[in-house]
């Protein structure tokens, strides 16, 4: 089924304290003006960055462990082993990703087999029997080829493993000893990076633009909120939008939904001129899902309504200028906390940044209001 190009009607996210002035902005509201500051010329001190990417929670957790099956096995049958195994393995009720699949053992072999490795089989849960596991690597067996093989291949053991990833590179170390190691990938919203000076440059663009839509938002009557979508590859805007609540009456016209509602009718209209021209339906892989790929800039913090707009959307980056304290859905001190651009519970993950340098907007917004 190939990905829709409507935006749904998402019900907002709030905390149990939320009032009703959360959700929208019912009355014109009297924005104080603020200097204007020519982006285009600002430079970040040296070593310094104009944006600080937004990253999870620093707070450590608790280790959780999960039991799962070893043995150890010849490493020049690894590969073999390995493949052969996972065909026949059912799925496995945990995530072992972030487990190492092949750990090299520290004792010397008892025979002509070489180096040994100890294989992660799978958790105890996806094959409960000692059994059923004997019976997985019994014909793996076959492939020693040692008159007389080192005892301990093959034999199925339960060993403790950590049941998730951990948070930082300093915890998976501790994690791993005593346990079935962890192997660290690296986690891009804990790493501390830097933009591209590139993209810094071209993001200086686009925030003069934003700023030009917050005076025209101001000058009809509508909160100085806008947002833009760019396409990373073209460097070319896709939608801009201001916020409509006021003259609208609709609580859910933000600007980031009002931009993505843009995309969509874009993608609904180019979609359509496509099927016009072929008199067929479009091939599925060119359906893909509404932003993917696609960077959203805006002036403030989005709240949790829009946040969940841009992961159901799939947009691979946000920026914006402003932290929303109370009601933003990005950083971990804003609002409940959700973290929603990082959030684990969640299937789709994107990168946040956030302006790093001195304060540019133009007019206050009620620190109340959902971005």
């Amino acid at each position: 089924m190939s990905p829709s190009v409507g935006v749904s009607a998402l019900d907002e996210t709030v905390s149990k304290n939320a009032s009703e002035t959360y959700l929208h902005h019912k009355e014109p509201h009297n924005h104080n003006h603020r200097r204007r500051v020519s982006i285009a010329s600002l430079k970040a001190p040296d070593s310094a960055s104009l944006f600080a990417q937004v990253k999870s929670r620093h707070e450590r957790t608790e280790l959780e462990l999960v039991d799962v099956w070893t043995t150890m096995i010849p490493a020049k049958i690894a590969t073999t082993v390995v493949s052969q195994l996972k065909q026949k393995l059912p799925k496995d009720p945990h995530t072992l990703m972030h487990l190492r699949r092949l750990v090299k053992d520290d004792l010397p072999p008892r025979d002509e087999s070489g180096v040994l490795l100890s294989l992660l089989i799978c958790s105890v849960d996806a094959v409960p029997s000692e059994d059923d596991v004997r019976a997985l690597l019994d014909p793996l067996s076959e492939l020693v080829t040692t008159p007389t093989p080192d005892e301990r291949l093959f034999v199925p053991t339960i060993k403790h493993a950590p049941a998730f990833a951990a948070p930082t590179k300093e915890q998976s170390k501790e994690w791993s000893e005593g346990t079935w190691p962890i192997m660290w990938r690296g986690n891009p919203h804990l790493i501390v990076s830097e933009l591209p000076q590139e993209d810094e440059e071209e993001l200086k663009g686009h925030l003069e633009r934003l700023l030009d839509l917050t005076e025209e938002a101001h000058n009809a009557g509508e909160i100085p909120i806008a947002t833009i979508i760019t396409d990373p590859e073209t460097r070319q805007v896709v939608a801009s939008s201001i916020d409509t609540r006021n003259s609208s009456r609709n609580p859910l016209s933000h600007s980031v939904m009002s931009c993505i509602a843009k995309v969509a009718a874009a993608e609904l209209a180019r979609r359509n001129a496509v099927a016009e021209m072929s008199n067929s339906q479009e091939d599925a892989s060119n359906q893909a899902y509404l932003c993917h790929n696609l960077q959203l800039i805006t002036t403030h913090e989005p709240c949790a309504m829009c946040c969940m707009a841009m992961v159901h959307s799939r947009i691979s980056r946000l920026v914006y200028v402003q932290n929303m304290p109370r009601s933003g859905g990005i950083d971990r001190n804003s609002g409940p906390g959700y973290g929603i651009h990082w959030n684990k519970h969640l299937n789709w993950r994107f990168e946040a940044w956030g302006w790093n340098f001195e304060d540019i907007l133009m007019y206050d917004v009620d620190e109340n209001i959902n971005a």
